[in-house]
Parts: structure tokens; sequence; C-alpha cells
């Protein structure tokens, strides 16, 4: 762990980071504890399609040091400028729920939206650097995992700040997921 201090203003808000040097000094902060997992719910009272952060229980994205100290926005649109790419994984946990594919309908129609830091809505159909690594929710039969790569072209996209699952609400259904660091490089 190294510390840096993207804005080069006084050393009390540097910002402790995870760096890799074998991934060219990818520099990675941390989702904060209270949203790195959400454990498999049915949210039965809550909208499917509708943004994580207006769930009764849910709440925006933020992002935290490797201490644990929340990074400050200055700090983070400064590591954003001084950065080209970034990347990030998101893990979703679901029961007889789809994430990404849809096998029985042979399409997207229940694939995951993100935010991003930019506001930017990230989809299936409109962004094409999101690739799945693994799909086990596409068959919605049992419990299983969807995992996707968010490997932005732009800096100034990632982090994630929210989700929209959509496949949700049925009897039997439930989803969650886990928020994986986010990495800058360039």
């Amino acid at each position: 762990d190294y510390w840096i201090d993207p804005n080069q203003g006084c050393h009390r808000d540097s910002v402790k980071v995870y760096c890799n040097f074998t991934a060219d000094g990818e520099t990675c902060l941390y989702p904060d504890k209270r949203i790195e997992m959400v454990k498999l719910a049915a949210w039965n009272k809550e909208t499917p399609g509708s943004w994580y952060s207006q769930f009764r229980k849910g709440k925006q994205f933020s992002y935290v040091d490797s201490d644990g100290n929340p990074v400050d926005v200055v700090q983070m649109t400064f590591l954003k400028l001084l950065s080209a790419t970034a990347k990030q994984d998101f893990t979703y946990t679901c029961q007889n729920s789809a994430g990404w594919f849809d096998k029985a309908s042979d399409s997207y129609q229940h694939a995951l939206r993100f935010r991003g830091s930019n506001d930017e809505e990230l989809t299936q159909a409109k962004s094409p650097f999101i690739s799945v690594v693994y799909d086990g929710c596409q068959s919605r039969k049992g419990q299983e995992r969807t995992v996707l790569e968010i490997d932005s072209p732009s800096a100034e996209i990632l982090p994630i700040m929210d989700i929209a699952a959509s496949d949700f609400g049925n009897s039997n259904q439930k989803f969650g997921f886990q928020v994986g660091r986010v990495c800058f490089n360039g």
C-alpha cells in the first residue's frame, strides 16, 4: 500500500491506496464496507428496474482507501484526471433471476444497468466495454452468480455509483451483489 496525494495539496488529505505495479501501475480504491457486499434478498417492496439507491435500505455507492477512510471527492476527481482508463468488477448474486443474458428469452431484457460516477448510464446495449467473466444467472434456476468487468476507456466513468436490477419480484426470486475495487491506470 502507498500514500498518494492526487491534488498535491496538504498531506493531511492523502489517500492510502493499493498499487499494482505488475499491471502498469494501477491505483486501486475499495467500495465502502456497507455496500461492498449486499446479501441475497427478495426485495419485495422494491420496484424492478429502479436504482438501488432508491430502495428503502439502499444507498449510492461510496469508496474508501486501504485503511477504510472515505475518499474525498476532490482526491477522487484528481485521481481520475491523472488516469487514462479505469476498471472495476461487479458480481451479481442471484436466485432464479437473470443479471445479464436471459437464456429463456434469448435476450438481454433483464441486463443490469449501472450508473457511473459521471452520471452516465452503462448498459449492455450502450457500453461495449462491459464484459462477462462468468454468467451463471442466465438460466434463472437456483442460486448462482454473474461476474462482469467494466474496463472503461475513460477514467471519468468509474467508479460505479449505483445499479438497477430488473429480474426480481416474483416468488422465489432474490438478488444481491458484490462491488469490486476500482483501479485507475495510465
